[in-house]
C-alpha cells in the first residue's frame, strides 16, 4: 500500500512539475508576442504542442503570432485546429473569418436544403463535450421522474411525473442523437489547409494529368482520397480534383 501511494505521490508531482513548465512557457510565448518578437512566440508555442499540450488559447495565440507573422495560411490551419476543439469560440470564429477574408481565393459554397440548414443549425448549438453533458443530465433526470411515478401514490404526482418524464425521454433521445451525429462527423470529416502560395489542382493524380483549377494559401478543402503522394480535394462550392499531399497540411 505504502509503495502505491508513494508511486502515486511521485506521479502527481511529475504532472505538476510539468504543467508548470508548460504555463511559464505559455508566459512567455505570449510576452514575446507582446514585445512584437513573433517568430520566438510561434517557435515557442510550438514547443509546447510539441509536448503533447493542446487547447483552445494555445491554438489561437499561434494563429495570432502566425497572422502578425504574415503567414495566413498557418493562421487559419491553428484557428481551425482550435475549432475542432470548440466549434463555439466566438474570438476564434471572428479572426477566421477576418483572416480568411484576406485569402485570394472565393468560392461559393453549394446551396443547402432549409432541412439540412436548421438541422445543421440544431447541431452547433452545442459541443459534443457539451451535448454529453446534457444527455447525462437528461437521463438522470428521467431516472428521478421514473422513481416517482413508481413510489408516489398521488395520482395527480404520478399523472405529471409520467408526462414530463417522456418528454425528457424524447428530449435525451434527441441530445443523444445529436451528440453522436456531430462526433461522427468530427471524426470522419478530413478537411486541410493549402499552405503553399499556389498550386494546380489536377484533373488526376499525375503530374501530367489536365490543369483543372489554382487554389491559394489557406484555402481550406476537404479530403476525399488519396492515392500515393496525391489527396482528392473537394472544394466549398462542389468543384473537386488531385493536389498534391506537400501541398496541404491537414487540420
Amino acid at each position: 500500500m505504502k509503495r502505491i501511494i508513494s508511486f502515486a505521490t511521485i506521479i502527481f508531482v511529475f504532472a505538476t512539475s510539468v504543467r508548470a513548465t508548460v504555463d511559464d512557457d505559455f508566459i512567455e510565448a505570449n510576452n514575446f508576442y507582446k514585445a512584437g518578437d513573433y517568430e520566438q512566440a510561434i517557435a515557442t508555442y510550438n514547443s509546447i504542442l510539441n509536448q503533447g499540450y493542446v487547447s483552445v488559447p494555445l491554438y489561437y495565440n499561434l494563429g495570432n503570432a502566425y497572422f502578425r507573422a504574415d503567414n495566413l495560411a498557418a493562421a487559419i490551419l491553428n484557428y481551425e485546429r482550435a475549432l475542432k476543439i470548440d466549434p463555439l469560440d466566438k474570438d476564434v470564429l471572428q479572426n477566421l473569418d477576418y483572416v480568411n477574408s484576406k485569402t485570394a481565393d472565393r468560392f461559393n459554397k453549394v446551396p443547402e436544403l432549409f432541412i439540412t440548414r436548421w438541422f445543421n443549425a440544431i447541431l452547433s448549438w452545442f459541443t459534443v463535450s457539451q451535448w454529453g453533458v446534457i444527455t447525462i443530465m437528461l437521463m438522470v433526470l428521467v431516472c428521478v421522474l421514473a422513481v416517482v411515478f413508481f413510489l408516489t401514490d398521488s395520482y395527480r404526482t404520478r399523472q405529471i411525473s409520467f408526462y414530463v418524464g417522456i418528454v425528457m425521454l424524447v428530449l435525451l433521445i434527441c441530445a443523444y442523437v445529436n451528440g453522436s451525429i456531430l462526433k461522427n462527423r468530427m471524426e470522419n470529416l478530413n478537411y486541410a489547409i493549402v499552405m503553399t502560395p499556389s498550386v494546380m489542382v489536377k484533373s488526376s493524380p499525375d503530374e501530367n494529368s489536365a490543369d483543372k483549377f489554382l487554389v491559394h494559401e489557406g484555402c481550406k478543402v476537404e479530403i476525399e482520397d488519396n492515392v500515393s503522394n496525391w489527396c482528392k480535394v473537394k472544394l466549398s462550392d462542389g468543384n473537386t480534383g488531385w493536389i498534391e499531399k506537400m501541398a496541404v497540411e491537414n487540420i
